[in-house]
């Protein structure tokens, strides 16, 4: 939809029909005729305010994880259950909050899950209900290995854009050492770290459960500091791997002096040094906090900083791209439907142009013709779902973008959920994530670097020269050049970009003044019938991202001018000028309304 909202005045050319870009159509169309010998030039130049979003309006969730010991000490360190009441103030100080999520780990012999994953409403009175018990032993390697799994399978099914915002706080609460902890040069005095597993059953009375702990082998150290401390330093070691914004471990330790004194509690040999040197270690390892309690009544987690990692952002990249111009290797060639492929090679193949021509297609088995395709979608000229130009660059894998039935796959989802410019199973077919705009993360959408030829799945392409000519891939695609093709020398097109040094606001926002110059126009819909003559339909990507997180995806908006040029006759806006303004850019998903400069070019 077009907007024709006013715009700044500039030196205009006269075009006698103001309505015929809004109508895309040159009816009513009355040339501008320039003087003897003249001829209107064919660039734009593109001004933009644009303003990144506020810190608070974007997504940063946190996830909470408790890992609480409920051994058979606990029964004499907390008698009340008061380890439970701690967890359960922090569950209802952030109830209700959608950005903050808990996961809840009980562990003595046993491993116990409270919660499915992570969840924003954990069931308060089963969570309290399970942490106040106490029974058996104290699994330390248990417990952070089912911690492991359970962030692992989180950030598994988070999209990476999330992930990469994402903060996982880990809570290691317990009021003793572990146990058992088995060695493999000293003999273990409750027998169970020399007997195989699968003697349990008739080695103890009452059986063991064969679920006890799951990483003990016959023989060998468990529970050992440094088993330990490698199961933290592989939590840690989860947000390089998953690109997470931050993963941090803190360890709490309880140890109360006079619980210690009682005659109970001399079978569980609490130990405080003991367990302020292991859980310091722990502490350091997670790059979190230790925190001694010294009654049950003085638990408490609400200290903890679970604040989200929320950044200003800034501009992190800038592109302008006329999807109705493509480069060739004679320079810039007219692409009249924007679908990636220039005219010239959909002519030769005889798909779709423009709507309102026909397809035959020959049925490459038969020898016969399918029926003719009214090409209602210029972008897909069978019909079958995949764009021309995915078909077309992969011919050698089966596809054709003429035959509907090759490939022999069917596009099960021909939206574009990620606003990128990829259907959703042209994405699937390519490996790329449907959810994410920039699936390798090297601030190119991905949409973008197919149409330049460059791999949406290697985030290291973007800073090679692939085509040896002295400016990096991410250059040339912001340059509207070609990284593939090694242009001839007198061709020397290209996008100029001069951005301010950003204003900051009140809000935390950064507010840029962009210029883009030799944004240049081509006479589209030349040669085909029934198609609209001189449509260019211009997209201005403003990505923004915290500076000193370079992993993070950042977001994108998006905003579109509609221009029209015709053979140096008439040109839309006749001026050559465009403004934008902070209003016009919107999220890639968002339904765009493109800039319409007047007829007369009055802006």
């Amino acid at each position: 939809m077009a907007s024709t909202r006013p715009l700044r005045p500039v030196v205009s050319t006269v075009l006698a029909a103001a309505g015929l870009v809004a109508a895309c159509s040159d009816t009513g169309l009355q040339p501008f005729q320039p003087d003897a010998g003249a001829a209107l030039d064919d660039k734009l130049e593109i001004k933009a305010k644009v303003c990144t979003s506020k810190p608070a309006d974007v997504s940063f969730p946190v996830k909470i994880l408790f890992v609480v010991d409920t051994s058979d000490s606990m029964s004499v360190t907390d008698r009340a259950g008061l380890r439970a009441q701690a967890v359960v103030q922090v569950l209802n100080r952030y109830a209700g909050s959608p950005q903050v999520q808990f996961g809840v780990i009980a562990f003595d012999a046993q491993v116990e899950r409270l919660t499915d994953g992570f969840t924003n409403s954990p069931d308060v009175g089963m969570i309290s209900t399970r942490l106040s018990m106490a029974d058996r032993l104290t699994d330390y390697q248990g417990a952070l290995g089912t911690a492991y799994a359970m962030l692992a399978e989180d950030m598994q099914k988070t999209s990476p854009a999330e992930r990469a915002r994402s903060k996982y706080v880990v809570i290691f609460f317990t009021d003793g050492a572990p146990d058992p902890q088995c060695s493999a040069t000293m003999p273990d005095p409750y027998l169970v770290c020399e007997v195989a597993r699968q003697d349990w059953q008739t080695a103890f009375n009452p059986p063991l459960p064969a679920s006890l702990y799951p990483a003990l082998m016959m023989g060998g150290d468990y529970n050992q500091p440094y088993q330990i401390y490698q199961n933290v330093d592989d939590i840690l070691a989860l947000q390089d791997f998953y690109k997470v914004g931050e993963v941090r471990l803190h360890a709490g330790f309880l140890f109360d002096p006079a619980a210690a004194m009682d005659p109970l509690a001399a079978p569980f040999n609490l130990n405080r040094q003991r367990g302020v040197d292991l859980l310091t270690q722990v502490a350091m390892h997670g790059k979190g906090t230790f925190k001694e309690f010294s009654a049950a009544d003085r638990i408490d987690f609400l200290s903890i900083d679970y604040a989200s990692i929320k950044e200003p952002n800034a501009l992190a990249q800038l592109y302008v791209d006329n999807t109705n111009a493509r480069v060739g290797a004679k320079g810039l060639v007219p692409d009249s439907d924007g679908d990636g492929l220039p005219d010239e090679d959909e002519f030769k193949a005889q798909s779709c142009v423009a709507s309102g021509q026909s397809l035959l297609v020959q049925a490459t088995a038969t020898g016969g013709m399918l029926p003719a395709s009214p090409c209602t979608d210029p972008l897909d000229s069978d019909g079958d779902g995949f764009s021309d130009l995915i078909e077309e660059r992969n011919r050698q894998s089966g596809f054709d973008p003429r035959d509907p039935r090759r490939p022999p796959l069917s596009c099960a989802q021909r939206r574009d959920s990620d606003g990128d410019g990829l259907r959703d199973c042209e994405e699937a077919y390519l490996g790329t994530d449907p959810r994410l705009f920039d699936t390798d993360g090297d601030r190119i959408p991905d949409g973008l670097e197919v149409r330049a030829g460059l791999d949406p799945l290697d985030p290291m392409d973007a800073l090679e020269d692939t085509n040896r000519d002295g400016m990096r891939n991410v250059e040339e695609v912001r340059a509207h050049r070609a990284p593939l093709i090694r242009l001839p020398r007198e061709v020397a097109d290209r996008y100029l970009y001069e951005t301010s040094d950003a204003v900051e606001t009140g809000d935390g926002r950064s507010c840029y003044e962009i210029t883009v110059r030799d944004v240049r126009l081509v006479t589209t819909g030349g040669g085909v019938p029934n198609a609209p003559i001189g449509n260019n339909r211009i997209d201005v990507y403003f990505l923004e991202a915290p500076p000193a997180r370079p992993l993070d995806f950042g977001q994108l908006r998006v905003a579109c001018i509609d221009a029209k040029y015709i053979d140096g006759r008439v040109k839309v806006p006749a001026s050559g000028k465009v403004e934008l303004l902070d209003t016009d850019f919107r999220a890639p998903t968002e339904t765009r309304n493109c800039v319409t400069p007047p007829a007369g070019g009055a802006m």
